[in-house]
């Protein structure tokens, strides 16, 4: 097995996450997520490489579990090893500090591309899992029925798109929903975002998603190629777990693809030009997107109880959105 040292002191905050949790960081190349994760998120993972093999391709991939203590600064990761800081501490989102507890190392699905746009799905009418206290089940149903969380099976939990700089400024009627990295050129929308939509507009927040800009021709040809690939992604996904027994409560769909439209074509050349035998080495060759499953806090295996409705439910809703925004970018 690979040893890969981690130097705890250099872990920063991970800038493109969509949405989720503050405290999730990354190490110096950006090709890590660390985030804080739960003994069951690490325990699904360890499951799927062990006995879901078909799921791997669908998953980041993981790469171990760290615990934040205080006694090193650096010591070698490699699965179930740890971690150490001299202080026990590392900065968190929003300048907050992260107290020591365990995390989870994984492939950062946005590594590789220069202006990576990103749109986070959160699946389930029902979010909570059977631990939940029943606060929180109230408080959750309560989100989900007001949302498309309820009536599709998903809503829009975050978004980042990339607008370029300077960047434009936002319109009075999503100030509430959107913030501006002036730094990265980004609109970063906010959880509050999806849950404005209902079922009949929700295809809005998908068109912003893969048109951020004017809608050129070099955006409408991305779109339609970026669509046509994340409908595949979730129709294969789909397949794979219609064939599982498991609950994934809160568990999401990650889109992304690559924002700046100068670097999508050139990528798109890069890739045409590739040989045929470098193409055996996937992971040298730049990426126009990516599709994922991500968030696996509240998952469990559940032999005998049949698939994950509640999930796939969310699941086939997006693949019908992206089947009809495809429909039109090809007309």
């Amino acid at each position: 097995m690979a040893t890969k040292t981690f130097d705890a002191s250099k872990l920063q905050a991970f800038g493109n996450a969509a949405a989720g949790h503050d405290g999730v960081l990354s190490d110096e190349t950006g090709a890590v997520v660390v985030k804080p994760c739960t003994e069951a998120e690490i325990t699904f993972y360890e499951s799927v490489t062990v006995s879901h093999p078909d799921l791997v391709p669908y998953l980041p991939t993981y790469m171990g579990q760290l615990s934040l203590s205080a006694n090193e600064s650096a010591v070698p990761a490699v699965e179930s090893g740890t971690i150490q800081t001299a202080d026990g501490t590392v900065e968190r989102l929003h300048g907050k500090k992260l107290a020591t507890e365990l995390h989870i190392v994984l492939e950062n699905i946005t590594h590789g591309f220069k202006k990576p746009n990103v749109l986070d799905l959160k699946l389930g009418a029902q979010l909570w899992d059977d631990a939940a206290k029943p606060e929180k089940r109230a408080r959750l149903d309560a989100v989900s029925n007001v949302t498309t969380s309820g009536s599709l099976g998903f809503r829009i939990a975050g978004m980042r798109t990339y607008k370029g700089t300077p960047v434009p400024d936002i319109p009075e009627e999503l100030k509430e929903f959107v913030e501006v990295d002036k730094e990265g050129g980004y609109w970063v929308y906010n959880k509050m975002y999806g849950r404005k939509f209902s079922a009949t507009d929700v295809t809005e927040g998908f068109d912003t998603y893969v048109f951020p800009g004017s809608k050129t021709e070099a955006e409408h040809d991305r779109a339609r190629e970026v669509l046509a690939y994340f409908l595949g992604e979730v129709k294969d996904i789909l397949e794979v777990f219609e064939g599982k027994e498991s609950r994934m409560y809160s568990a999401s769909i990650l889109l992304v693809y690559e924002g700046d439209v100068e670097e999508y074509a050139k990528t798109k050349q890069t890739l045409r030009s590739a040989q045929p035998e470098e193409d055996d080495d996937d992971d040298n060759l730049p990426q126009l997107a990516a599709v994922k499953m991500i968030d696996f806090a509240h998952a469990t295996w559940t032999p005998g109880q049949g698939p994950d409705e509640n999930a796939l439910k969310g699941i086939r809703s997006t693949a019908k959105i992206l089947k009809e925004l495809l429909d039109k970018a090809q007309d």
